[in-house]
């Protein structure tokens, strides 16, 4: 019996031994792989490029700049480590066959919704701070201005969304009520998309994304349609919501294009990707276009579907039927975009955005003369210079909850 034990435990270490070597051996394969094929973004990653800049405080000293370059760093080595997009599609196979309802997939819980479009829980954190600054903002740089804040709510529309006994693990509903209660508090026009979005009569399939947090065009579309029709009533201003009317849009469906956030942890072993769709006018339309990327500006100029169209985004990669950057064809998170439609309204917006508002404010080019889409969380002037160069009629900060709980609204 004692040899049979000894036996048992010697075949143990050795089982667990061979297990080691092999496991070290795949992380040194690993990360000699990514050594070899990704060379140049590890060195272009500790670079201080712009982009890199752009994250440092103001007035870094050299542990700011260090502290950077390794954060930096450590990002690009998880995003190109050897076997990533492999490794995730294992992990998340795994949890499933598990009989998990939530997955894991680093720093986030995955959750499929009884609709099957999948989401992340959001833990709660407070925002009155948050909405604090934006008032104080609305007092001092853009005190005078007409001001309406945009709430732009993440996929879960509707209570019945969520599986039942999971609704604990969600806060987003609470922090955006407690957010938008500031806000109104402080005397701003709030538009709520959770009000916006359901009673448009739009099926929310329709609006939302499956494999994205992000929402569809239609979604921009019927937001922005809500928001002419709220600064007609706050300004007096003579936008035309009825442009937006989906009788006035040709439409042409890329089917099956786009693979979201969420579809990226998955595979397309386990989701279809969304299909992404465009809108133009009906009616004749010149739009001029000026964007910021990161250093780079791009002019347009043309027909609606012409100048803000970005028609590379919405070519499937090289050996794959779909992209990951479908959603960007109508903007996302430029620097800034300059629209000019010299045939709408004399009519100035100053839409402060992030990536849920970029397409909302495309769409808001067909009803004003000028709209100006601007990141602050990216290299872009100061709020003050905007408004003192461009003099808009109204300021729109359309902010979605993912951007107010990382506080990536610090302005310069």
């Amino acid at each position: 019996m004692e040899r049979s034990k000894t036996a048992s435990k010697k075949v143990t270490r050795v089982t667990a031994g061979v297990l080691t070597v092999l496991f070290l051996g795949f992380i040194f394969a690993a990360f000699f792989t990514m050594l070899a094929n990704s060379r140049h973004e590890l060195l272009h990653s500790i670079q201080m490029t712009p982009e890199l800049k752009a994250t440092l405080p103001e007035n870094p000293d050299k542990l700011d700049r260090l502290a950077a370059r390794i954060n930096s760093f450590t990002a690009a080595i998880a995003e190109n480590m050897w076997l990533k997009t492999e490794m995730g599609y294992a992990n998340s196979s795994f949890q499933y066959a598990l009989g998990k309802k939530v997955i894991n997939t680093g720093s986030q819980n995955m959750i499929k919704l009884t609709t099957g479009h999948y989401y992340d829980l959001a833990d709660y954190k407070p925002l009155r701070d948050n909405a604090e600054e934006i008032i104080a903002l609305r007092d001092t740089t853009l005190a005078g201005l007409p001001f309406l804040f945009v709430y732009e709510h993440p996929t879960l529309y509707d209570d019945a969304m969520m599986p039942a006994g999971y609704e604990a693990l969600d806060h987003s509903a609470q922090m955006a009520d407690e957010v938008i209660a500031a806000l109104l508090e402080g005397g701003i026009e709030v538009l709520d998309s959770r009000q916006v979005l359901p009673e448009s009569g739009r099926d929310l399939n329709d609006l939302l994304m499956v494999t994205d947090q992000h929402w569809s065009t239609l979604a921009a579309i019927t937001m922005a349609q809500r928001i002419a029709a709220e600064l007609n009533d706050m300004t007096g201003a003579e936008l035309d919501p009825s442009l937006l009317d989906l009788e006035n849009f040709n439409t042409l469906t890329h089917e099956k294009l786009f693979l979201g956030k969420y579809g990226q942890r998955l595979g397309t072993g386990l989701v279809d990707p969304d299909d992404i769709v465009e809108y133009w006018p009906t009616y004749d339309t010149e739009i001029s276009r000026e964007t910021k990327r990161v250093v780079s500006i791009d002019h347009a100029a043309g027909s609606f579907r012409e100048a803000v169209t970005r028609f590379d985004r919405l070519e499937p990669d090289p050996g794959k039927t779909w992209n990951e950057l479908a959603y960007t064809y109508y903007g996302q998170v430029e620097a800034y975009d300059l629209l000019t439609n010299e045939a709408a309204p004399d009519y100035t917006i100053l839409l402060l955005k992030d990536s849920y508002s970029a397409p909302i404010g495309t769409f808001m080019s067909l009803l004003a003369r000028n709209v100006l889409c601007v990141d602050m969380r990216r290299d872009v002037q100061s709020l003050d210079w905007w408004v003192e160069q461009y003099h808009p009629d109204v300021v729109v900060m359309a902010y979605s909850l993912q951007m107010l709980r990382d506080d990536d609204y610090a302005f310069n």
